[in-house]
């Protein structure tokens, strides 16, 4: 199992929508290998740590940016958030 961190931040310091945890679970594929989701919210900011069945670090990294970045375009309650 691997660890990777996402941070989303949001230009104008919203509250990240609530049950981003699920927006996020809704857009994870099983390639992604994705076994859990822990969310830390702030004002304009979120952290994801995602925990994942992947070969390496390198890999791991990509699939939580890919899932990420997949429910950015998706959820409409995520417009205006970005990963840093």
């Amino acid at each position: 199992m691997r660890i990777s961190a996402v941070t989303l931040a949001h230009e104008y310091g919203a509250v990240p929508p609530p049950g981003l945890a699920d927006i996020l679970w809704a857009q994870a594929r099983p390639a992604d290998g994705v076994e859990h989701i822990r969310v830390a919210a702030g004002r304009g900011r979120a952290v994801i740590t995602y925990f994942l069945r992947a070969g390496d670090d390198r890999s791991a990294v990509a699939a939580a940016r890919q899932v990420t970045n997949r429910a950015i375009a998706q959820a409409p309650s995520l417009r205006g958030w970005r990963t840093v």
